[in-house]
This record gives C-alpha cells, structure tokens and sequence, in this order.
C-alpha cells in the first residue's frame, strides 16, 4: 500500500515520502515493513496482496491507486 519510490496518499489523505511512516485505511500510523489494514479493511502483511485505494487486488510491489485515486508506482 505504500511506493519504494514515489510519493503517494495515504489512507487519511496524508501525502507520504517512500520510506515515510503512513496511515493504513483503519487510521493506525504503520511503518512500511509492518501489517496493515487495506482499503477493504483486510489486515495484511508488508509485502502480501492487498486491496489499493480504487478496491482493486493488487500483486505486492505492484502499480496501484492511492487513496486519492493517483497511480503510483508500486
């Protein structure tokens, strides 16, 4: 849910450097290494499919939408 290298909107709208800590979609701030919650509310670990901010099903490391609905880099 978050880009290695580009900034992208977090699930609070919160517009995130990579690297940065972020906010997931249940509001709880994560680190990129750590579990979080995607935009279906599905608990997920760092590197696992997800849930991106359009609720498309995204392979890790893959493009996605942020919660802005922007594409980013995965």
């Amino acid at each position: 849910m978050y880009s290695k290298s580009e900034s992208f909107y977090d699930g609070e709208g919160y517009l995130r450097s990579p690297g940065e800590v972020y906010y997931d979609y249940q509001g709880h701030i994560r680190q990129p290494s750590e579990s979080f919650y995607d935009y279906e509310g599905i608990l997920r670990e760092a590197g696992e499919n997800f849930f991106d901010g359009k609720g498309i099903l995204r392979i890790a490391g893959e493009n996605f939408y942020d919660s802005e609905g922007c594409l980013r880099e995965g």
